[in-house]
């Protein structure tokens, strides 16, 4: 049991810090074309000025949803990998696995979300707190790079109200 919660708590907390590094590095200069990309949605398609619209407006081809995907393949991985030296139980890889895979899809769900007018879970306070954070992030783009969880930009202090 004891190693179950470990495992949740890891890989919770792990997921978060991979989201906020790779989202905060999106935002250095020596990202280089990363940088360019993670822009296009920042400056084109929702600068703080026109946040939203009515359908989510897709980058294509400057989608930064693909970097997160290639970065997280060691992520994914490394449960398995500590599985296979026989570290790890099959049914703590299992839980790692899944609890890594519904941060990424809640990351990304939630995102768009927030650039979504009047989508329904704007009917809930804490998504709309979210959003505030965000929509802050878009004025202040060295700051709040969470996407729902903030707890690292309050460690690392970059969190802005």
């Amino acid at each position: 049991m004891l190693s179950i919660v470990i495992t949740v708590l890891i890989a919770f907390f792990g997921t978060s810090l991979f989201g906020y590094t790779v989202h905060r590095s999106l935002h250095q200069k020596w990202t280089g074309f990363l940088n360019k990309k993670h822009m296009n949605h920042h400056l084109i398609q929702y600068p703080h000025t026109d946040y939203v619209s009515d359908t989510y407006r897709d980058a294509g081809k400057d989608n930064t949803v693909f970097i997160f995907m290639a970065a997280s393949v060691p992520l994914v991985a490394f449960p398995i990998i500590l599985g296979i030296l026989g570290i790890m139980s099959l049914s703590c890889i299992i839980i790692a696995e899944v609890i890594m895979l519904t941060m990424g899809f809640l990351h990304n769900y939630i995102h768009d979300a927030f650039h979504i007018r009047n989508h329904f879970l704007n009917k809930i306070p804490l998504f709309v707190k979210w959003n505030e954070l965000h929509y802050q992030h878009h004025i202040n783009m060295q700051a709040n790079f969470g996407i729902f969880l903030f707890h690292w930009d309050s460690v690392f202090k970059t969190l802005y109200k």
